[in-house]
Order: C-alpha cells, then sequence, then structure tokens
C-alpha cells in the first residue's frame, strides 16, 4: 500500500492574515484545486488567485476544478479585477500570482483580462507571476501577456511526454514546449517557469528529459512535486517519491543549469513562488 506524506502546519488565525480565507466572490486556486500547501500559505497572507471563473473548459485527468462552461469573461471580467485588487490593497499583498481556468471558449479574451491585471498591478508597484494555459500557444495571444511584463510567465508541463496523453485533457506535451519556444521568440528577458508532478507513473530518465527540454526552450524556473489525488474520480498515485530521491532530481535541475527551484512532496507550481522568483533573481 502506498504510504501518504503528512505534515504538520501552524494555521495562524489572527485577523489580519486568516480573514484571507474568507475570499467572498474571489477564487483562488488553492481552494479550487484542494492544493496541501493552503493552511500554510494564508497563514502568510498569500494566496493564487484564480481568474477567467470557476469553470474550465478541459477536464484533467489530475485537476479538481470543475468542468464546464462559464459565464462570458465580458460578465465576470471587470468584478474579478475589481474583487482582487480589493483584497490586494487590504492585504499589502506585494507579490501576485495570477492563474486562469482553461477558456477554450474566448482564449483572446482569457489573454487581454490578464494583460489588463498585469498592467494594474504593475502599475502600483507590485510583482506579478501568471501562470497561463496553453493557449494553444498561438503567438499572437501570447504576446498579449507578455507585452503587459509580469515578471514571471509560468505555464505547467505537469508531466512526461509519454504520459500527457493520459494526464492533460486536449493539452500537449509539444504544445507546452511551444508556449515556451514562442514566449522566448517575443521576450526573451522574461523570466519563464514550469511545474512537474511526480507519481503517475513516469521513470526517472523521463523527469530528466523533461527538465532538459523546458530548460532548452527557455524555462529558468521550476517546480517539481509530489502528485497527490485530490478526489476519488481522478489519476491514482502509482509512486510516492521519498526525501532522498526529491534530493536526487534537485541535483538534476541543479545540473541542468536551472537558476531558481523547488522540490518536494507538498511543491506545487505556486508554493514560494516569490522566494523562486527572488532566487532565479539573484543568479
Amino acid at each position: 500500500m502506498l504510504k501518504l506524506p503528512s505534515r504538520q502546519i501552524r494555521f495562524d488565525t489572527k485577523p489580519t492574515k486568516g480573514a484571507l480565507l474568507q475570499w467572498d466572490t474571489v477564487h483562488t486556486v488553492c481552494e479550487e484545486s484542494r492544493c496541501p500547501n493552503r493552511s500554510e500559505c494564508y497563514s502568510r497572507g498569500t494566496a493564487t488567485f484564480l481568474i477567467g471563473g470557476e469553470f474550465c473548459t478541459r477536464n484533467c485527468g489530475f485537476c479538481s476544478v470543475k468542468t464546464g462552461r462559464g459565464r462570458p469573461l465580458t460578465e465576470i471580467a471587470e468584478k474579478e479585477a475589481a474583487d482582487i485588487m480589493a483584497h490586494v490593497q487590504k492585504h499589502g499583498l506585494e507579490y501576485v500570482v495570477l492563474t486562469s481556468v482553461t477558456r477554450d471558449d474566448d482564449e483572446q479574451g482569457l489573454a487581454e483580462h490578464f494583460a489588463s491585471l498585469i498592467r494594474t498591478l504593475r502599475t502600483r508597484n507590485i510583482k506579478v507571476e501568471v501562470l497561463i494555459p496553453d493557449f494553444h500557444a498561438r503567438p499572437e495571444l501570447l504576446e498579449i501577456i507578455t507585452r503587459a511584463r509580469p515578471n514571471v510567465i509560468s505555464h505547467n508541463l505537469e508531466t512526461v511526454e509519454r504520459l500527457t496523453p493520459q494526464v492533460r485533457s486536449v493539452a500537449s506535451y509539444n504544445t507546452s514546449l511551444n508556449v515556451f519556444r514562442a514566449l522566448k521568440n517575443i521576450d526573451s528577458s522574461l523570466s519563464f517557469k514550469s511545474g512537474l508532478m511526480l507519481g503517475l507513473g513516469e521513470t526517472f530518465s523521463e523527469i530528466r528529459e523533461a527538465l532538459e527540454q523546458l530548460f532548452q526552450n527557455g524555462v529558468r524556473l521550476v517546480t517539481v512535486g509530489q502528485y497527490l489525488q485530490p478526489d476519488r474520480e481522478k489519476l491514482l498515485v502509482q509512486k510516492i517519491y521519498s526525501a532522498d530521491e526529491f534530493s536526487e532530481i534537485e541535483i538534476i535541475i541543479r545540473q541542468t543549469g536551472y537558476k531558481g527551484w523547488k522540490t518536494g512532496p507538498f511543491v506545487r507550481s505556486s508554493y514560494f513562488a516569490e522566494t523562486v522568483y527572488k532566487q532565479g533573481e539573484s543568479l
């Protein structure tokens, strides 16, 4: 029987931070995806804002975000932006992560929504990291986001090439690599980031290959964590990685040449995002 990792988390319930649990109408990927770090991050006053509504047009095998057709972006974007800015100002956040559901029904609208939020936050001297869907690697859409100049553009490869068809609905391994090729061609001065989750049946050689291919396409920041089944309908965990195995993966990351990284069983793509960004900027 697989033994899942466990941890003790000290949860700070002081009003200034505990209030972050009461997001009103603001969605966070922390809650929607049932991230195991959400109590820890909330206690530090951080979270990753989820834009584009609460319904994703894709149904990936690892993700518990609700699937369906959401309200038109024209109906929700303005309110999402206002709610996010209200929370950012109220809690004095200096580093904000924005991610979204995939909206294959209006990719241009989603790209423009990202860009508008980035510009608004940057005018207030807030650092912004965006975790974006693949946008089918369309350069004209990726350029909309890139021209808004976020501090980090992240897109998760999620898994190795062999497992991608069963793990990621619609998305393809090469499309994700093409996202970074396009981003690098548009503006190579920006920081690019990706993430992998382990435990779905990949091999060490496949992990190394994925990390090397991301690096070859301009990615310099990376996260690697343990996949944990969010509910009984999603893919089963095939393997639990030990601390020693995560240490081996970190060696691969260092040898490949990455500037910033975070690895471990509870690491997710936005976990300690500001720390990974600063790590990359310091080298």
